[in-house]
């Protein structure tokens, strides 16, 4: 006589099945993020290594320059001759064409690439690609432009950036230099090892995190940049909308990797930091600038402050010491 399931050991069987996916499933969730974050962490670690390769070759200097130079586009499909065929082509500050071959902050990926070498590494694995339009690149940016927006971002207060393209080809335009207040130099940092001059983007439109700009320079051709970020405003972006804090705010995963980001510092290393500790790592607006206005969305590419700024304080993260 041959022996089969009866319904009973079937329906057990599949219970039991069952069971352990609901175990095993989350667990495999968590193992694939945290190999994500391991993967952000390399990246992070290696563009920050290229940062400071770039300095060795310039006098110390961090790379803030502003070009327009053909075939430079990062996105190998821009690079074809019929987009590629007269000087300018592909620079357009008007934003009515695309940026492909710009130089400057937004596309900072250029200045350390010849130490990378490698365009993936620049695109964070959690994140992945943005594929909405901005200003100038319509469509997804990586297409249209070869510019990486929402993945890792440069800390433009430590470096400085220029405008002066825009200038040459007689475009009017303010914020033409834009000079870091430590003066744009590696040793000029108290502790670079404290100090992010990298880390993942938390606006999805830009690269870099954003510079502040004193009220009274705030259209002047010369300004000088300083951290564009107080405690409140982070709170703001981060948990969405709540500036008095983290009670009661939702966490924007979205904007975040597993609830922290990876922060390359000025001494190469990088490292994985909750949000919570970046957000005790920042001054408050009473502390740093006061008279400063909390935003209300995510911070773009400059950031408006107080004309009253308290240097002397501590917090290293973003180069303020002591």
């Amino acid at each position: 006589m041959k022996k089969a399931f009866t319904l009973i050991e079937l329906l057990v069987v599949i219970a039991i099945i069952a069971i352990l996916a609901a175990i095993l499933f989350p667990v495999f969730a968590q193992a694939k993020t945290a190999a994500k974050k391991t993967s952000a962490l390399s990246n992070q670690t290696q563009i920050s290594l290229g940062v400071i390769l770039y300095t060795a070759d310039y006098d110390d200097v961090y790379p803030r320059n502003d070009e327009c130079i053909l075939n430079s586009a990062l996105n190998p499909a821009l690079k074809t001759p019929a987009l590629n065929a007269s000087a300018g082509q592909g620079c357009t500050p008007d934003g009515s064409t695309q940026f492909y071959n710009r130089m400057n902050h937004f596309s900072w990926q250029k200045w350390v690439f010849p130490y990378i070498k490698n365009t993936d590494m620049f695109f964070h694995p959690v994140k992945g690609r943005v594929s909405f339009g901005t200003f100038g690149c319509p469509g997804n940016p990586w297409d249209s432009c070869g510019q990486i927006f929402g993945s890792f971002a440069l800390n433009t207060a430590i470096t400085g950036a220029l405008n002066t393209y825009d200038e040459s080809v007689g475009a009017s335009s303010s914020r033409i230099f834009r000079n870091s207040w430590t003066g744009g130099t590696q040793t000029a940092l108290a502790s670079p090892s404290e100090t992010a001059i990298l880390g993942e983007a938390m606006n999805p439109t830009t690269s870099i995190w954003p510079q502040g700009i004193r009220n009274a320079e705030w259209s002047n051709r010369v300004t000088t940049v300083y951290p564009g970020v107080v405690r409140e405003t982070l709170i703001n972006d981060v948990y969405d909308g709540n500036v008095s804090g983290q009670v009661g705010g939702t966490l924007v995963q979205s904007r975040l990797n597993a609830g922290g980001i990876t922060v390359g510092f000025a001494d190469g290393s990088a490292k994985w930091l909750n949000i919570n500790n970046v957000i005790g790592k920042t001054p408050t607006i009473d502390e740093y600038a006061p008279g400063t206005t909390i935003g209300t969305s995510v911070p773009g590419s400059t950031s408006r402050i107080g004309d009253t700024l308290n240097l002397n304080i501590d917090y290293p993260f973003w180069g303020l010491s002591r």
